[in-house]
Formats: structure tokens, sequence, C-alpha cells
């Protein structure tokens, strides 16, 4: 990717992932949780496959799809279960938006914890403003709307898997085609959200307006978790995850076009951090990139000297 395509790809994924949360708020309205995303998830794996036939993406095999899978369901029914019951259980767009906009947060002390990898103090200074820029553009909402318990614990464990999938593609399955990873994580995400919907008082689309609202749902969704896996295998799961910090406040904006909301001061002032975080950690894109990937080589030849017998499934941050 240039440097064009990944702030286009950056922009347009803020956008979509913004659009999608206020969609999906009023959705549910009318739709149990997790009937919308079982109808998601089903709708998309046709259209992904063939979006794969036409880039002619080709399959993983062994343990490199084993990987995929298990990322991928943490990028899938791992983010989406936990965002879908909040919004159900009457819980703000803005405030699941805040939750999973820690995103660039956690992925940099699990890098550390997991992949023992330091960050320049670029990056530590895009996810300080990242930080700011999620608290200040939902600490409104927060006070606003104070519910948490279950649904916050539902929400966090949503970041926690986005957090681990984005480090798992992006440390071994970049290699693998964003469009391909997103139909390995969608098809194994069906059966659980399929049991899932077992679990409630069934709530389906009822009107063609419903089911139109549900199309939206699902392209909208598929383009920016695409675009995601894109950049998470283009400059790495850590510069990738500082777009979430923009999330809420983009949502804010989506939210006064789709429902008619207003847009507060701290909306405007979180988007204008979360912005800045982004183009401080993309703008060096490259540099980042190319450091990961040296890393990454390094720890392979380490841990091929060490344990030369195959080992059945890649752990996070090892080699397909």
């Amino acid at each position: 990717m240039t440097r064009t395509t990944i702030a286009a790809s950056a922009i347009s994924m803020v956008a979509l992932y913004a659009v999608n949360y206020a969609l999906t708020s009023l959705a549910l309205h009318t739709m149990s949780p997790f009937v919308l995303l079982l109808l998601r998830f089903a709708v998309s794996v046709p259209v992904l496959a063939v979006l794969c036939a036409i880039v002619r993406a080709p399959i993983p095999r062994g343990r490199v799809l084993v990987a995929a899978a298990g990322a991928g369901l943490l990028a899938q029914a791992g983010q989406f279960v936990g965002t879908y019951w909040a919004l159900g259980h009457g819980v703000g767009a803005g405030f699941t938006a805040l939750v999973i906009a820690m995103n660039p947060v956690v992925t940099a002390v699990l890098s550390r914890l997991l992949l023992r990898r330091r960050a320049s103090r670029r990056a530590l200074l895009s996810t300080g403003l990242g930080a700011a820029a999620v608290l200040v553009a939902c600490a409104p909402i927060v006070i606003a709307d104070p519910r948490v318990g279950p649904v916050l614990l539902a929400v966090g464990g949503s970041l926690l898997a986005v957090s681990l999938g984005g480090i798992w593609q992006g440390g071994s399955l970049r290699d693998v085609h964003p469009a391909m990873f997103t139909l390995i994580g969608v098809a194994v995400s069906l059966p659980v959200v399929g049991a899932l919907a077992t679990t409630e008082v069934a709530r389906p689309p009822q009107s063609l307006g419903s089911w139109a609202l549900l199309g939206a749902i699902v392209a909208i969704g598929l383009g920016g978790t695409v675009l995601y896996s894109s950049l998470v295998r283009a400059v790495g799961a850590d510069a990738a995850s500082i777009l979430f910090s923009v999330v809420p406040a983009a949502t804010a904006l989506a939210a006064l076009i789709v429902v008619g909301e207003p847009l507060t001061v701290a909306g405007g002032i979180g988007l204008a951090l979360g912005a800045a975080a982004s183009i401080l950690r993309l703008g060096g894109n490259r540099e980042v990139a190319e450091g990961q990937r040296r890393t990454e080589v390094a720890e392979g030849e380490a841990h091929e000297a060490e344990c030369r017998p195959a080992r059945s499934i890649p752990a996070l941050g090892e080699p397909g």
C-alpha cells in the first residue's frame, strides 16, 4: 500500500465503522441482537466468497488455515457478539464505541506482553493522543448513560477479542488476503452466533425498510472489516488499531446524520485529537511496516533455531 492508499483506506474504514454503529443501534430498536448478527454473517459469507473468487484470493492450508480461523473468530464473533448484545440492551452507540476505541491502548500493551515489542516515541505519543480522543469524545456519554456491569464486561470482551485478533493476524497471517481472512472469520463465527440466537426471543426484520437496513449494515460492515484487515496486513496491528480512537467522535457525527443527534463540542475535539493520532501513527507507516517485518523475521529465525520440529498451531506473533 502507498501512503495515499493507506490514508484513503483509513478514512474510509473509520467512516464505515462509525456509520455502522449508528445503523446497528437503529436496527436493534426492532430486531434482536443475535438474530441481526446471524443474518449479517449469513449474507456476508456468499458475498465474500464471490469477492475472493474475483480477486483470486488463495485459500490458506494446514496450520495457516487453523490460525486464520482462530484469529478470524476473535475478529468477527469475538468483536461483534459483545457489542451487539450491549447495543441491544439499550447501551448507546457512543458508549460502545468508547470501549472498543481503547483498542490502540490494549493492542500496545498486549504487543509488549506477548511479542516483547517496544513502542517508539511516535507510537507512544499517538497512543496517548488516541486515548485522549476517546475520553474527551465519550466522557459526556458515559456520564449521561452510566449503565455498566455485565454490559461493560461484554463490550470489554469484544475489545480484548479484536485486539488479540489483530495482533494474531498482523504477526503471522500477513500472507492471507484480507477478504479471505474476513470470509474465514465470518464462516467460523456463524455457528457460534447461531447458537447464541437460540437463547433470545427472536425478532427478525418485519418490514421492507428493516430488510433494507440489514442490507446496508451488511454492505458497510463488510467494507469496514475488510479495510481494517487490509490495514493490519499493510502496517501492523499496532498502527492500524490507532484508527479506533477516531471512531467514537466519528460515530457522534454519523449519529447526527442518521438519527439527528447533535454533535457536541467534546465530540468535535475528540475527532480532531483522534485524527491527529492517526496521522502521527500512520504517517510513518513505511518505517513501522519495515521495522515490524524485520522484527518478525528475526523472531521467526530465532524460533526455528530453537524448535526445529513443526508445531501444530502457530501462536500469537509466531510465523504461520
